[in-house]
């Protein structure tokens, strides 16, 4: 798999925000999660690996794989009158995908009820509660079998149950598919469960990069988010974080 981002900066008009953000080299099947506090330079990095974000460095993709990227905003369409239903159909048939009616109706109606939204699919965008729209987001991520999904804190309004549905599904997408997936998460634990490299970044710097094991350390998460922090395995095998004070 050719991508790669590397020295990757951001000026805001004068004030820079990315400082030589650099990401581990991918490998099929990888699931990467950008860690850090508020203000980080997670968004700005998702921006940037997806286009809409002017940089200074080196992002290169194969020109096929450019081409299957789906990139999760970290806000998904909200005050429209369009369903669900109506976004999904409108994306993929926009793509020139030559998917018949019934194979895209039966791919969606797949994905729906998946991610719970088959009761919603015909309700207008705004009468969703903000998880709802999220997943809506989500599916519009997925609905292309993509092979490089970014994902800007996909699970940010969503409750337990459904942040483990949508980080397993992601998961379990690019083990079976290939592919690779980029997740900005604040969830630490469910960061150390559902990737397998983490990038952790602080005030638009990577202070560490390298398997869970390696990132989610106590003393990395006290300078990354100024909290005293033990770090246990847990009962299937994950770290587990426990947070004890503020510092």
């Amino acid at each position: 798999m050719m991508f790669c981002a590397e020295q990757i900066q951001v000026f805001y008009g004068k004030q820079q925000r990315l400082f030589d953000v650099s990401l581990p080299a991918p490998e099929e099947g990888d699931v990467i999660g950008l860690l850090g506090p508020n203000g980080a330079g997670k968004s700005t990095l998702m921006r940037a690996l997806a286009g809409f974000q002017k940089y200074q460095g080196k992002i290169e993709f194969d020109s096929d794989l450019q081409a299957q990227l789906a990139y999760m905003p970290q806000n998904p369409p909200q005050e429209s009158s369009l369903l669900p239903y109506e976004l999904l159909w409108s994306a993929i048939r926009s793509l020139g995908l030559a998917w018949s009616d019934q194979q895209l109706a039966g791919k969606i109606e797949v994905l729906f009820r998946r991610l719970g939204l088959s009761e919603v699919a015909m309700s207008p965008m705004y009468s969703l509660s903000g998880g709802k729209r999220q997943l809506v987001g989500l599916a519009m991520a997925l609905i292309r079998d993509p092979a490089i999904m970014l994902l800007d804190e996909p699970t940010s309004a969503l409750d337990l149950h459904w942040r483990m549905v949508v980080l397993g599904l992601v998961q379990g997408r690019v083990k079976e598919q290939g592919g690779m997936a980029i997740a900005a998460l604040h969830d630490l634990d469910l960061a150390a469960r559902y990737c397998n490299k983490l990038v952790l970044l602080k005030q638009g710097r990577v202070i560490a990069v390298g398997t869970v094991e390696e990132v989610l350390t106590p003393a990395y998460i006290a300078e990354a988010f100024n909290v005293e922090a033990r770090v246990e395995c847990g009962s299937q095998g994950f770290p587990m974080v426990e947070i004890i004070r503020p510092l």
